[in-house]
């Protein structure tokens, strides 16, 4: 009945429904198949643990582990992306499609491989929450870190040469006390 009902409303107002439909989903996608599906309309990206980050690319030297290649095509049809959890992946870089997120809000990489955070973090604008936990990390890029301006919280429990660092590099008093250690 609803269906019939849309059809006989004049086009500027099946027009007008679709586009508040599409403005109001805030689309939450835990696999790539949903970022096909839903594409530009993503705002979260729940990646945890993802059986869709293994590589199966024959020609891959990371093929059967954790791998960008995928991912990275996925980032790019998501750009009004606030959310990012690719936690749990055993990840051993993140793919520079990560840093074209302008929206990005809350990044979440921890218990990765991770050895090093790019500079163009400074991109994330943003970014408010940075969990880089249990990863392998020995140090951060302390520069670009203090763009961010609305970063509240960079969490780098787990990371023990750069916990060890931490005295020693020469950051703000503001990043800080960003720093979650414990």
């Amino acid at each position: 009945m609803l269906l019939r009902r849309a059809l006989f409303l004049p086009l500027h107002l099946r027009f007008q429904r679709r586009f508040l439909a599409e403005t109001l989903d805030n689309v939450l996608a835990t696999s790539l198949r949903d970022i096909a599906r839903s594409g530009a309309r993503v705002m979260e990206l729940q990646l945890r643990n993802s059986n869709d980050l293994v590589c199966h690319q024959l020609m891959c030297e990371f093929v059967g582990d954790a791998c960008i290649c995928r991912l990275s095509l996925a980032l790019e049809r998501v750009p009004r992306l606030q959310h990012l959890d690719l936690s749990h992946n055993q990840l051993r870089a993140l793919p520079d499609a990560v840093y074209t997120l302008q929206n990005l809000k809350t990044l979440n990489v921890q218990e990765n491989q991770l050895t090093i955070l790019s500079t163009d973090v400074e991109k994330l604008m943003e970014l408010e929450t940075l969990d880089v936990q249990y990863n392998k990390f020995k140090t951060l890029p302390v520069k670009q870190l203090e763009t961010l301006t609305k970063l509240k919280t960079l969490r780098v429990v787990g990371n023990f040469e750069l916990i060890e660092q931490l005295e020693t590099l020469k950051m703000s008093k503001q990043l800080k006390e960003k720093i979650v250690v414990e």
